[in-house]
C-alpha cells in the first residue's frame, strides 16, 4: 500500500513493480533525483555550517517533502480509502521529520523525544497496514527498553550547564563527525528503495491465489478450537458439534467463495455453513501461529537468551551494590562484607572441630 500511495497503480510486466504517475516518467531518474534532493538537504543539515546553511537545509527539505506529496496526491486524489491515504501522509510527515530533528539536533534529550515520535509514527504506520504484532513489538523493543538505555547513556554525557553555554559540551556529542559518510550511505539505500519500489523485484514469488489464502486461513483457524466454533455457532446456532470431515480428514472445507463447514442441524438435515470472513484469523493470530507452529526451537531459544541475561543483569548489579557498601564500610573503619563472611565461615569450622 505504502508504494501505491507514492507511485500509483501496479505495472503490467513488472512484478512486483509500480507505473508512477505524473512526473515519474523520464526513464525513472526522476525517482533517483529526488532521493539526492533529499540527501543534499540532510547534508546541509547535518554539516558544520552556519545558520544559513541550515535554513537552506530545511527549505530543502520542505521541497522535498512537498515533491512527495505531490506523487502521493496524484495517486489518492478520487479514490476509496482516503481517510487512510490521509493518515499515512500524516505519520509518514511526522516520522521523516522527527527522524531528521533526532540526528540533527545537538541536545541529546531532544534527541530522544523525537526519536519516541518517530517510533510512535511508524508504529501507527504499521497500524495502518493492518501489522498489529510489528506496531506493538516496536513500541515494546524501541519505545521500551532501547530508549531506557538510550536514557542511562544520556546521564552518563557531558552536558553544558546552562542552554547558553554549548561550548560546553565536547565537540564530538555537538558536531557530526563524518556527515558526508553518512548521507552517502543514506542516499544507496535510498535510492536502493526507489528503485526496488519503482523496477520491481524480478525475484520474488507470485503472490498467492485466493484459494491458497483460504487453504493457510483454514488450517490456522481449525487450530484455534474455540474461535473456529464461535465462528459457526454465530452463522447457524443449531449447529451440532462437530462438523463433518472431507476426504482429507479436514473439517473445514475450502472453495473460491471461501471457507465453510459441512454438518447436522438440530432437525437432522445436513447443512452447508459458510464462516464469515471477519470471523477468521487475524493478522496478529497468523504470526503468532507461525511463531509456535514453524519456528519453535527459535522462539524458546530467544526465551532461554533472554533469561540468561536477565540472571546476568542481576548478577552485575548485585556486585556493583556489594562494592560500593565495601567502600562505605572502609570509610566508615568497619570490616569489608565478604571479610564478615569469611569470619563467620571459619566460627563454623572452628565449631563443627569442637
Amino acid at each position: 500500500m505504502l508504494s501505491t500511495i507514492l507511485w500509483g497503480h501496479d505495472a503490467p510486466g513488472k512484478p512486483g513493480g509500480l507505473e508512477p504517475f505524473g512526473l515519474v516518467t523520464m526513464d525513472g531518474i526522476l525517482p533517483y533525483i529526488e532521493c539526492l534532493a533529499v540527501v543534499v538537504a540532510l547534508y546541509l543539515l547535518v554539516g558544520r555550517g552556519g545558520r544559513g546553511t541550515k535554513v537552506l537545509g530545511v527549505l530543502g527539505g520542505f521541497a522535498s517533502l512537498a515533491w512527495i506529496y505531490v506523487m502521493a496526491g496524484e495517486s489518492i486524489a478520487g479514490g476509496d480509502g482516503v481517510a487512510r491515504e490521509v493518515l499515512f501522509l500524516i505519520f509518514s510527515a511526522i516520522a521523516i521529520s522527527a527522524a531528521v530533528r533526532m540526528i540533527t539536533h545537538d541536545r541529546p534529550v531532544y534527541s530522544a523525544i523525537n526519536f519516541v515520535f518517530v517510533i510512535l509514527s511508524s508504529a501507527g504506520l504499521f497500524l495502518l497496514l493492518e501489522a498489529e504484532f510489528m506496531a506493538f513489538a516496536l513500541v515494546i523493543v524501541y519505545a521500551g527498553a532501547v530508549l531506557v538505555t538510550y536514557m542511562f547513556v544520556l546521564m552518563l554525557a557531558q552536558q553544558a550547564s546552562s542552554p547558553d553555554k554549548v561550548t560546553e559540551v565536547p565537540e564530538y556529542d555537538r558536531l557530526a563527525r563524518e556527515p558526508a559518510a553518512a548521507v552517502t550511505v543514506g542516499f544507496i539505500f535510498l535510492a536502493t528503495i526507489f528503485g526496488s519500489i519503482y523496477q520491481g523485484i524480478p525475484d520474488l514469488p507470485p503472490p498467492a491465489g485466493t484459494h491458497d489464502r483460504n487453504v493457510t486461513r483454514a488450517e490456522v483457524l481449525e487450530g484455534l478450537p474455540r474461535q473456529f466454533r464461535s465462528a459457526v455457532e454465530s452463522v447457524s446456532p443449531t449447529f451440532q458439534w462437530p462438523p463433518a470431515e472431507n476426504a482429507d480428514g479436514r473439517l473445514i472445507r475450502v472453495d473460491e467463495e471461501g471457507l465453510y463447514v459441512v454438518g447436522k442441524v438440530e432437525t437432522g438435515a445436513s447443512r452447508a455453513v459458510r464462516i464469515p470472513d471477519d470471523a477468521g484469523p487475524r493478522n496478529t493470530q497468523f504470526v503468532g501461529w507461525d511463531l509456535v507452529a514453524r519456528f519453535p526451537a527459535s522462539l524458546e531459544l530467544a526465551g532461554i537468551i533472554l533469561l540468561l541475561a536477565m540472571f546476568g543483569a542481576v548478577i552485575l548489579a548485585r556486585r556493583q551494590i556489594e562494592l560500593g557498601e565495601d567502600e562505605l564500610r572502609e570509610s566508615v573503619g568497619m570490616p569489608r562484607i565478604h571479610d564478615w563472611d569469611d569470619d563467620d565461615t571459619s566460627l563454623d569450622e572452628e565449631g563443627a572441630a569442637t
